[in-house]
């Protein structure tokens, strides 16, 4: 089956390569696709993006902290639309952790 042990390390980090790359994709497109909806509080679903923002980290794939905030606002629920645009037009960036004091449960 295998000539040399060069052989069935190669296959070996082929396999798990892929799996690492598949790993990656299935995290990033969890968090892309997340919604926020009006039926569980806003505090409790920032906390499940924090818990991906966490996984792709996990991943070797780190976020920006301004990226993260602002994909949050992004993501709050249409009925959120006036606060959405009231966090957007805020002059200075906010933090990780301002987001989170400013969303109201």
């Amino acid at each position: 089956m295998f000539q040399t042990p060069k052989q069935l390390w190669e296959l070996l980090e082929k396999k798990y390569k892929s799996e690492v790359a598949s790993a990656k994709k299935f995290i990033a497109g969890k968090f892309l696709n997340f919604k926020m909806s009006d039926t569980n509080s806003v505090v409790k679903q920032v906390e499940e993006i924090q818990i991906i923002a966490h996984e792709l980290k996990d991943e070797g794939m780190r976020l920006n902290e301004a990226f993260l905030v602002a994909s949050i606002i992004e993501k709050l629920p249409p009925t959120w639309k006036d606060f959405k645009i009231y966090l957007k037009h805020l002059y200075e960036e906010m933090s990780l952790e301002q987001i989170i004091l400013h969303t109201p449960p």
